[in-house]
């Protein structure tokens, strides 16, 4: 009998191997290469089902969307399917309306956010009847200014940007050490709430307007229900406020954008807080140490850094169900509270991370395991990707969860560094334990789905890896892998360069 379990609804390992739906991804390799993204079609299909389904269930008399951040994800494969699903799409720049155009996104429920908008993207904005998310007060006037010209009317909505005095623990955000109030402070997106009284007004009576309704995205500074409920507690008094400052005006639709932490959440676990512990645990010991002999000292520290082994993240976060009620249902109650009749009123959220991270993962073969015993023990596991492909979480300090894919079942022998082939030092997945490693044994790296095929870059000259699709026992290439000459097409040698 066949060796399973099912680590979530699209991977499972079945006799010392990892699948994903129902593709070996040992097979993948041997198909299709190494290093690989690969994604799972019906986990995709599940989480946009599951959001929609979360959110829906604790807002009464309204419809849910889902508008996806685009972002995270510009795959046009992967969008398409989404779109299939009845997605919308958020998007930040003028690549990613083309991307969501292209893979067939309702346009009335694309939101294009982002400051400094050019007049270009307004106008393709407008052509389309996509809803202009405005970040900047001189915005409406160029909307405006644009839409008459085409003879339309824009629909828009305020990104706006509370105060939320209560959120008082620290970001997960930012890594200085500040609390969540203060980083949505600092950060650079959306309009500060002492202007939007009367920007609202003198939007009301640009004839070629219509504000539509309002937007807020918090991001991901805290993982709880508690964050999400605070955050819109917050939101709910700012939009009753509003609605009174301009004269009982209604929303028909409410952003909350996303945050959603991803289950396994890998986000930050490698932070600056963490090494700066460790930092301080170690470094007394390394100075104390520093009047031995250098091998003794050596000796010693070889056997105190494995001691810092990691493990990924134990402590997984919220359901999609229960942010759902704590999102949705804080909001809902809150409006109800301060007067404001969300009848009829759409909701729209824009997950990124949580809607994509675990649809994807990422396999790597092993190229080396190297080991030296002398002036200190330390072993390092080679891949042949690199963090410059994953530079996404590497931003974010992310440390994912990993799984030998091809001996999933073998018990750890060792302490040590696996690292990408780039010359930086690269250490994908510091100070980890890892099994009696060969070469040419393949690691998967899970929750891989959002913003880190999307991120990846051409450090070393290194081709760009291909990213696959799996749907039930089918895989196909859904982004093929760069050759030598793809990362040199951008090249202009000036022809008196050549001449000489």
């Amino acid at each position: 009998m066949t060796a399973y379990t099912k680590i979530d609804n699209c991977l499972s390992t079945r006799s010392g191997h990892l699948f994903i739906e129902e593709c070996d991804t040992v097979d993948l390799v041997k198909k299709f290469g190494s290093p690989l993204f690969v994604f799972s079609e019906k986990q995709l299909r599940e989480n946009v089902r599951s959001f929609r389904k979360g959110f829906s269930a604790f807002w009464p008399g309204g419809e849910v969307e889902v508008l996806p951040a685009i972002k995270a994800n510009w795959i046009l494969a992967t969008r398409r399917i989404l779109s299939e699903e009845g997605a919308g799409a958020d998007t930040y720049s003028y690549g990613e309306l083309h991307a969501a155009l292209t893979a067939g996104v309702n346009p009335e429920i694309i939101s294009v956010n982002g400051g400094g908008k050019q007049e270009d993207l307004i106008e393709k904005c407008i052509q389309n009847n996509v809803r202009i998310t405005v970040e900047d007060l001189d915005e409406p006037d160029l909307i405006n200014q644009v839409a008459a010209r085409l003879g339309k009317k824009a629909k828009i909505r305020f990104r706006v940007k509370p105060n939320f005095p209560e959120l008082r623990k620290p970001t997960d955000f930012a890594q200085e050490k500040v609390t969540i109030d203060i980083g949505i402070q600092v950060y650079k997106s959306g309009i500060p709430a002492q202007y939007l009284p009367e920007l609202g007004k003198k939007v009301l009576q640009m004839s070629n307007l219509e504000l539509v309704g309002l937007h807020f995205h918090g991001g991901r500074h805290d993982p709880s229900l508690w964050y999400w409920e605070n955050l819109m507690r917050g939101y709910a008094a700012l939009i009753a406020e509003l609605s009174s400052a301009w004269g009982g005006w209604q929303p028909k639709e409410i952003d909350i954008g996303g945050g959603f932490a991803i289950y396994r959440d890998p986000h930050n676990k490698l932070g600056l807080r963490k090494d700066v512990v460790e930092t301080w645990l170690t470094w007394p010991l390394v100075k104390l140490l520093g009047f031995l002999k250098p091998g003794l000292r050596y000796k010693i520290m070889g056997k105190v850094l494995p001691l810092f082994s990691k493990k990924p993240n134990r402590k997984m976060a919220p359901t999609i169900p229960e942010y759902g009620q704590a999102a949705a249902g804080t909001l809902h109650r809150e409006l109800s509270r301060l007067g404001i009749n969300t009848k009829g009123v759409k909701l729209q959220i824009e997950p990124g991370r949580c809607l994509y991270g675990n649809t994807g993962i990422h396999v790597t073969r092993v190229k080396k395991f190297k080991q030296q015993t002398m002036p200190m023990p330390w072993n390092w596991v080679l891949t042949d990707t690199t963090y410059f492909f994953l530079a996404g979480g590497m931003y974010e300090y992310q440390f994912n969860h990993y799984i030998f894919a091809n001996r999933t079942d073998d018990k750890p022998k060792y302490v040590a560094d696996i690292v990408g082939h780039s010359c930086y030092g690269d250490r994908i997945l510091p100070i980890v334990q890892v099994p009696d490693v060969q070469t040419g044994d393949l690691i998967a790296m899970l929750d891989m789905g959002a913003y880190q095929e999307v991120s990846a870059c051409n450090f070393n000259a290194l081709p760009r890896p291909a990213t696959i699709l799996v749907n039930g026992k089918d895989s196909e290439i859904i982004r093929r892998a760069e050759t030598i000459e793809d990362v040199f097409r951008r090249d202009v040698i000036p022809e008196r360069l050549i001449r000489r």
